[in-house]
């Protein structure tokens, strides 16, 4: 029977003596195709100096820009972001073809020479609705002066370090009892550095932002990834092909400069099932496929083909210990996201063999600080709630 206090004299396991055993320890854990650990190891890492981490990301500027005043046949457009237009540039009208020139710019009014390039002036009222210009590029003479330059500044975003913990304890007594499971101490290490492991997973996916103070102590915790995806957003239960269109198409409208345009996704098994089924009752040419394969160091994946790009679709044993994440997706750019660490994991062990200050018991604390980023949020996205394929 165990003794309540800090140590135990079975070491928390119930029946693990080895009198107890007709055979060995057989450990189960929600399935999945992935091991447990498959987000945190595989990820990109750095270390940190400090207790927040902040980052600036920029977003592509776009060549489109709306105007919105009843320009008619006149030369003078007022536009809804003057941020990223100069003299200089050369803009196509969308809705009726014709091409015009900017010659200067005051505040948001553009002056421009109409009908450029031998197009036809064609009257223009975005007064009502919006009508969007497209920018085909810039042009100037001979000799000219230097043109007016104009910057793409990003925006700063951060993400909190938390502190983990765990500890394992052993007595003396179960030291000496023969085990099934091995050496009795040795066990209540792994599983407490599993723990901590695990910990660490959860919070990379679902943790969330937040600081103040405990026990009279600075408090903090970090977002997660589930957190930090704010763009692309989407929720069952039921899910149609076209729903699914969507979402996945908009994921890909964004790339990472400089990295592959590839996807990773962690779900549970009821997503799985779902995306089988929109697979399955496919009438028209196939759009969708799923196929088993095996990475590079064996770890078995789904790879999921969309017409916008492919994704490496997990189910993840985590998701799938929870009813609620059984149904979500969370879909990320591989390279748009790394731990960052201001302690990694380490052990402050006391094994003394029960010689310790006159205490008959061994312990250990495993600590580690970190938090994750996640850049370019845009390539990123979730589906909740999935349960229904329509």
């Amino acid at each position: 029977m165990a003794v309540k206090g800090v140590f135990t004299s079975d070491a928390g396991i119930v029946g693990d003596r080895k009198g107890d055993f007709t055979s060995g320890l057989l450990q189960t854990m929600p399935t999945g195709m992935v091991q447990f650990l498959a987000l945190s190891s595989g990820m990109e890492s750095a270390d940190a100096q400090d207790t927040i981490v902040t980052w600036f990301e920029e977003n592509h500027i776009s060549g489109r820009v709306n105007v919105t005043n009843d320009a008619t046949t006149g030369t003078t457009f007022t536009v809804d972001d003057n941020t990223i237009v100069v003299a200089g540039q050369v803009y196509l009208v969308e809705s009726t073809g014709e091409y015009v020139f900017v010659e200067a710019v005051t505040g948001s009014d553009l002056t421009v020479a109409r009908g450029f390039a031998n197009t036809t002036i064609t009257t223009l009222d975005g007064s009502v609705t919006a009508e969007p210009i497209q920018r085909i590029g810039t042009a100037h003479e001979e000799a000219s002066s230097r043109p007016v330059a104009f910057r793409n500044l990003g925006y700063p975003r951060f993400n909190y370090m938390q502190i983990f913990r765990q500890t394992w304890d052993i007595s003396r007594t179960s030291q000496e009892i023969a085990y099934y499971t091995g050496a009795a101490k040795a066990k209540s290490r792994r599983d407490a550095a599993l723990f901590i492991a695990e910990d660490m997973e959860r919070s990379l996916l679902f943790g969330k932002i937040s600081k103040g103070v405990l026990n009279g102590r600075v408090f903090h915790t970090m977002d997660g990834i589930d957190s930090m995806t704010l763009t692309n957003i989407a929720t069952g239960p039921t899910v149609t092909r076209v729903e699914m269109d969507d979402f996945v198409e908009s994921i890909f409208d964004f790339n990472v400069v400089g990295k592959p345009n590839e996807r990773i996704a962690f779900c549970g098994n009821t997503v799985l099932r779902v995306i089988n089924e929109i697979v399955l009752e496919q009438t028209t040419a196939v759009r969708y496929n799923v196929e088993a394969k095996e990475t590079s160091f064996g770890m078995k994946v789904n790879v999921w083909d969309t017409p916008f790009g492919s994704i490496t679709l997990m189910t993840h044993p985590m998701y799938n210990e929870n009813p609620i994440w059984r149904t979500q997706l969370n879909v990320i750019h591989p390279g748009a996201i790394r731990t960052r660490w201001l302690r990694r994991v380490s052990e402050d062990a006391y094994d003394r063999d029960g010689t310790r200050a006159g205490v008959d018991a061994d312990y250990g604390v495993f600590t580690s600080e970190m938090t994750v980023e996640l850049k370019a949020e845009v390539t990123s996205g979730k589906y909740t709630g999935m349960t229904t394929a329509a």
